[in-house]
């Protein structure tokens, strides 16, 4: 929708990801169902919805690819350190997928997400929200303004702000971890 410039329609789409993403974890906690697989699996759909979003408009010139990149590349750093610390936790020994993402429950170990983290997706879903807005609503005139406004000084910065800020508290939440680890061996 967003790369053939149905803009209003790919802002209907991404609300209803939104509410139905909002509308999972609601039911999950209120029938106190909080699984590893979930929590994994709906960070990542997170992960999945923002990136695809976010591509797209790099291709139709409404995010920047320098901001998308590191958007990108946080994804990425988050998923195989996820993906690594799975790994890590059952002694790099699985005989099959289903046993590494726990169906069986024997060797649980969940995402737990930072409050930065859940921060930082809100604001990435601002972004790419007021992006979607603009060349609906935006007139020839006001369109430089709005996008100069919106994506530059407001939600480009805090973006990549809380985008820089989350990564580095997963890093430092992994050393953490790591070291306490190391010094339970000595």
């Amino acid at each position: 929708m967003i790369t053939d410039e149905w803009y209003s329609s790919a802002l209907v789409g991404l609300a209803l990801s939104g509410a139905s993403d909002w509308l999972d974890g609601y039911m999950a906690r209120k029938m106190r169902i909080n699984s590893v697989v979930g929590s994994y699996l709906d960070p990542l759909a997170d992960k999945v919805l923002i990136g695809s979003v976010a591509l797209a408009m790099v291709h139709t010139d409404l995010l920047h690819p320098g901001l998308v990149g590191l958007v990108v590349l946080r994804d990425v750093f988050l998923v195989g350190g996820a993906v690594y610390q799975r790994a890590n936790s059952l002694g790099w020994e699985w005989k099959s997928w289903f046993d590494f993402i726990n169906l069986d429950g024997t060797h649980p170990l969940k995402v737990e997400p930072l409050s930065i983290s859940k921060v930082n997706t809100v604001f990435q879903l601002v972004l790419v929200a007021a992006a979607l807005l603009q060349p609906e609503f935006g007139t020839q005139e006001t369109r430089p303004y709005i996008t100069y406004l919106i994506h530059l000084i407001t939600c480009s910065w805090l973006v990549a702000s809380t985008t820089v800020g989350s990564s580095s508290a997963y890093g430092a939440q992994y050393l953490r971890k790591r070291s306490a680890l190391i010094s339970g061996k000595s």
